[in-house]
């Protein structure tokens, strides 16, 4: 009797092995053919659930950022602006590794497309959109003009571990911007 395979979980779990891959390889210095071999399917296999490496990265970024969301969503919610915000960095230190790798991926993306193409993807500006609204439910921020600007600088906390040998340590980059949040939300927010 032939195996039967849940197409979607199969293919989530190809693309949970493409995080590793992506952050270790970089995205452009895979070919598809290296990622089939690599996810143990072949090529044929591949282009079956991935149209393109680009769908595949695509596919990816979404999944990784339903993923965060999820686990920015699991830290309460309660509490004050200050309480908030430290776990929100709390959170960030304690999946460092999974942040940053994220940042090795996008930074090497990014590197390699052109920024009209990737300003004009709507599946990287839906994904970008859902970390800025995550950010902005989970601090409770009145303006979505301040959350972005939170996802900005925790975005550039990240992009400094990737490209920077001269960056002090992620924990201090997170405690410095809580403690700025902090004192900004406490004097204008209050």
């Amino acid at each position: 009797m032939p195996k039967i395979v849940d197409s979607e979980e199969y293919r989530k779990e190809l693309l949970d092995k493409c995080f590793d891959l992506f952050a270790n390889k970089g995205y452009a210095n895979v070919t598809t053919r290296q990622i089939a071999k690599e996810l143990g399917i072949s090529t044929g296999a591949m282009y079956h659930y991935f149209p393109s490496k680009q769908v595949l990265f695509e596919q990816l970024v979404d999944r990784i950022s339903w993923q965060d969301v999820k686990l920015l969503k699991s830290i309460a919610h309660d509490g004050t602006i200050a309480e908030r915000i430290y776990r929100l960095g709390q959170l960030l230190i304690e999946y460092e590794e999974h942040f940053v790798k994220q940042a090795v991926i996008w930074t090497d993306f990014y590197h390699h497309h052109a920024l009209a193409e990737i300003n004009d993807n709507p599946v990287l500006q839906q994904v970008d959109r859902r970390y800025q609204e995550a950010i902005e439910e989970l601090l409770d921020l009145p303006d979505p003009k301040l959350a972005r600007f939170v996802w900005t600088l925790i975005n550039g906390i990240l992009f400094e571990q990737v490209e920077s040998a001269y960056s002090f340590s992620f924990a201090e980059q997170i405690d410095l911007l809580s403690q700025m949040l902090i004192a900004y939300c406490e004097k204008h927010l209050a």
